[in-house]
């Protein structure tokens, strides 16, 4: 029976994280108007602060696979978002779920620690995808590690903790603190 209801909180996150990524598209880059920021990962990285990791991460792909099916104009962008919200939620939940007694500022410090390894991850990425998508020889790629991809990917992720963070106070003080799920979603 957890494994279901599990199995269906995933869907219903993963359709609410779709919804906020259409609905909700804000540029936060000056110099890189393309790049736009969406709350759509608080919802995978609340799953993953509650049922762990992994069940963070499929409501990733889900929301991901979702929006190339019905909203991508190619599957560069998706794949990029993936890759990046992926690693961020599943770093943060895989280091949050490791305290037996987590607190809000080790939900914090664990957010922390998944935004280094977005920025890290997504450094190399941006190479690739760059490249395959718009031919972008790699001395421009390097040319936006320091004034767009670093920024961008640490900004998400400050942004994607902080409503994270108020919207976990908001329900524990309202008194909706969720039990984690079944199992140990490690």
């Amino acid at each position: 029976m957890r494994d279901t209801r599990q199995l269906v909180l995933i869907g219903v996150l993963a359709a609410a994280a779709f919804i906020l990524m259409v609905a909700v598209q804000v540029p936060v880059l000056p110099g890189a108007p393309y790049l736009r920021y969406n709350p759509s990962d608080v919802v995978a990285l609340l799953m993953a602060s509650v049922a762990g990791p992994l069940p963070g991460v499929a409501v990733v792909v889900l929301k991901d696979v979702l929006y190339l099916f019905f909203r991508a104009r190619s599957f560069f962008g998706p794949l990029g978002d993936l890759i990046a919200v992926a690693t961020f939620v599943g770093v943060a939940g895989w280091v949050y779920r490791r305290r037996p007694q987590p607190s809000a500022a080790w939900f914090i410090a664990s957010c922390g620690l998944g935004a280094v390894a977005r920025i890290l991850v997504m450094i190399p990425v941006n190479f690739l995808l760059l490249n395959w998508q718009f031919g972008m020889p790699p001395a421009k790629v390097a040319a936006l590690v320091w004034p767009v991809i670093i920024p961008f990917n640490a900004l998400a992720s400050v942004i994607n903790t902080a409503l994270s963070v108020a919207l976990l106070l908001a329900i524990k003080r309202r008194g909706l603190v969720p039990a984690r799920l079944g199992g140990s979603g490690r």
